[in-house]
């Protein structure tokens, strides 16, 4: 597999191969973030350590990418001894015109990739926005476990149009809110929870050490006050 192909290999009007002949594989930073900046509705790749794409022959489809959420965040969901078990899935983001069930097989294949890689991970969280109408269809269709919302949020847009977090500063500045919200041009959003969802990974036994420990309630997935298609809102993490 040649993972250095372009992933605008991908073209309007492909002609996908049936989504069960397409292999999850390596896939790089580039890679996510292209994809990002064309699809996803941050248009940015964010912190990625670990990337996978789904790859129909030598044409990519669709990327996901995990990182490591801070100690304090993995510590809440099953303690601060079990903190490495904690991994984030960072971006999913799948070509616009991509079949049915991409999103699901990219899931399930780079969960099992990334349980290679990180053999201590038991858990991967991921977070469905409220505040641009996501629900966690995908998530819910994979059988993630579904722990509640979190705690509203606040978050900035620079003067290019990118989001970023409240601590994020231009490279090499230490402007202050007031520089970046006035002379720089950066405004300040505030948003609400988001919905948690959680993949629990490894072995029957590891899965079911770690639903034991978990610190959150497991609750029944939310449901949308309208209709909203599963195909509106494909690998929109």
């Amino acid at each position: 597999m040649n993972v250095a192909m372009n992933l605008f290999d991908v073209f309007d009007g492909h002609d996908y191969a049936p989504v069960r002949d397409m292999v999850v594989g390596p896939a790089s930073r580039s890679d996510v973030n292209e994809f990002a900046q064309r699809w996803h509705y941050t248009a940015t790749g964010g912190n990625m350590l670990w990337n996978y794409g789904l790859w129909d022959g030598y044409s990519l489809v669709g990327v996901v990418s995990y990182n490591l959420p801070t100690m304090p965040a993995c510590s809440a969901f099953f303690g601060q001894e079990n903190w490495e078990w904690v991994v984030h899935m960072g971006r999913l983001v799948c070509a616009e015109d991509a079949p049915r069930n991409t999103e699901s097989r990219l899931i399930s294949g780079s969960l099992r990739l990334l349980k290679q890689d990180r053999p201590i991970a038991r858990a991967c969280v991921t977070y469905a926005a409220v505040s641009v109408g996501h629900i966690g269809y995908v998530y819910q269709a994979t059988n993630a476990l579904y722990l509640g919302t979190t705690q509203p949020d606040r978050y900035l847009i620079d003067n290019k149009g990118i989001r970023r977090s409240p601590r994020s500063r231009p490279d090499g500045s230490g402007a202050s809110e007031s520089e970046l919200y006035g002379e720089m041009g950066w405004t300040l959003h505030k948003e609400p929870g988001k919905h948690r969802y959680v993949y629990l990974l490894g072995s029957k036994t590891e899965r079911k050490e770690a639903l034991k420990l978990l610190n959150f309630p497991v609750l029944p997935y939310p449901k949308p006050i309208t209709e909203i298609s599963v195909e509106g809102e494909q690998c929109n993490n």
